[in-house]
């Protein structure tokens, strides 16, 4: 229904129990995806939250079908209405792919750049041609005809909903916005996590400045001190914020660590992990992504993985067939070209930074691989990568055994600090249990936790 510019839910949805709510939810939903996708509670839930009009908090691990909670809300608009959602992601390049599969749901979708951002695309966002708009921070916040778009009355009428998908992020920014990452060795530990403006730590008021529209956050791993971190961010009151949690680790995922026998900047230990051509082709090897700290450390994986296949030449082929990189500075046109690639299944094998992964699903992602010891909250993210739709996947962690000016045994712990960052990057380290427990007393029960401790 549409009152004047604004757009609005029918009153016969908004005058629904909550009873008749999910069924009307379920039923639109039923002709839009396959029968072997069922909705999960959990997506009814959020969705009947959005529709009530309250900001809606989900934490569900990666695969759980986050994603699908916006497009479950836009479908009980009517379409004349021309409803927008607006989806921040932390880097520009990571609308892309989100932008192919709301287009593959038949929703109309962009993704804002800065380099595409220009007026004719601003009027066309203003007449409500997207129902699905994609945007970095950087634009959403320092972009002067975006904030004047995103004022405009008639924009606002149609404007829907606030996406914050990898809502975590925020956290990151916050860290960097108090100063506080410069003593971080966690944060430093993943180069391309974000790109970082200092006005990315304080967006609360331009996402809160909506009348009717909520405000709905997405993220696979966020434990309690960090989303009390980000509602304070954003200056939102935890009873303003509806909270909908899901399994965040996934049973299908089987979690691996080794502890480096070689240094990190040499990455020697992949060796053990590969074996020549001539025993196993290239397009028998199981899909890969290798995940490294650094943007310079992609290329030192490429170069020992060739090396480990008898293929030595290969890291410079542009053409591989068996590995390609990927990271925030790789030119557009061979971010295109390596994504696409891989899901073609031309190469089995992507050496990558934080920068691919965070708005990527692929459902081929056999194993991931992580070099290094890094922040367990983005080693979960990463983690996520594989073990899609319920099929079995590998997460192999190389980590150093000692990091210097950091905790190396498990006595050690006992006398830390155990709120930071660098304590649970290092706990992950050393830790004797089972990671897939580590991950998720990490995400749920940090408050209980700590709480034992103290008393």
């Amino acid at each position: 229904m549409k009152q004047g510019n604004q757009a609005t839910l029918a009153q016969r949805i908004l005058n629904l129990d909550d009873y008749d709510l999910a069924k009307t939810i379920a039923n639109d939903a039923r002709a839009c995806y396959p029968i072997d996708q069922l909705l999960k509670s959990l997506q009814i839930e959020a969705v009947m939250h959005l529709v009530r009009l309250k900001n809606t908090f989900v934490m569900a691990g990666t695969g759980f079908g986050k994603s699908r909670v916006p497009e479950l809300y836009v479908h009980l608009f009517v379409k004349s209405s021309k409803p927008v959602v607006l989806v921040l992601n932390p880097l520009d390049a990571l609308g892309d792919n989100q932008v192919r599969e709301k287009i593959a749901q038949k929703f109309t979708a962009i993704n804002l750049k800065k380099l595409t951002f220009n007026r004719r695309v601003a009027d066309e966002v203003h007449r409500g041609t997207y129902n699905f708009v994609y945007l970095s921070p950087k634009i959403f916040l320092n972009n002067e005809m975006f904030t004047e778009l995103y004022f405009n009355t008639k924009f606002q009428g149609r404007l829907v909903l606030n996406v914050v998908d990898e809502a975590h992020m925020i956290y990151s920014w916050g860290l960097v916005a108090s100063g506080k990452a410069k003593k971080s060795s966690a944060h430093k530990q993943h180069q391309d996590k974000a790109l970082f403006r200092h006005s990315y730590g304080d967006m609360g008021s331009r996402l809160m400045a909506t009348e009717s529209s909520p405000l709905l956050m997405l993220s696979a791993t966020c434990r309690p001190l960090v989303v009390k971190a980000i509602l304070q961010c954003l200056q939102i009151p935890k009873e303003n914020m509806r909270f909908v949690h899901a399994e965040l680790t996934q049973p299908e995922i089987r979690i691996l660590r080794f502890a480096m026998g070689h240094s990190l900047k040499s990455t020697h230990d992949l060796l053990e992990m590969f074996g020549p051509q001539d025993d196993t082709p290239n397009e028998c090897l199981p899909p890969t992504l290798v995940y490294c700290g650094t943007q310079n450390a992609t290329l030192q994986v490429m170069k020992v993985i060739n090396h480990a296949r008898r293929t030595t030449t290969g890291k410079f082929n542009p053409n591989s067939t068996l590995i390609r990189c990927y990271h925030s500075c790789t030119g557009d046109l061979d971010k295109e070209d390596t994504v696409n690639g891989f899901e073609k299944k031309e190469f089995p094998m992507i050496s990558c930074t934080m920068a691919l992964g965070l708005g990527q699903n692929w459902k081929r992602v056999c194993r991931v691989f992580h070099m290094g010891r890094g922040d367990p909250s983005s080693i979960c993210q990463m983690m996520g990568r594989c073990g899609r739709d319920g099929k079995p996947g590998l997460a192999a962690f190389f980590m150093e055994p000692k990091r210097w000016f950091g905790i190396n045994n498990i006595n050690a712990v006992t006398k830390a600090n155990k709120e930071l960052d660098d304590t649970r990057m290092d706990c992950l380290a050393i830790t004797p249990m089972c990671l897939r427990i580590a991950f998720s007393m990490d995400n749920l029960y940090v408050e209980f936790c700590l709480a034992l401790l103290v008393n």
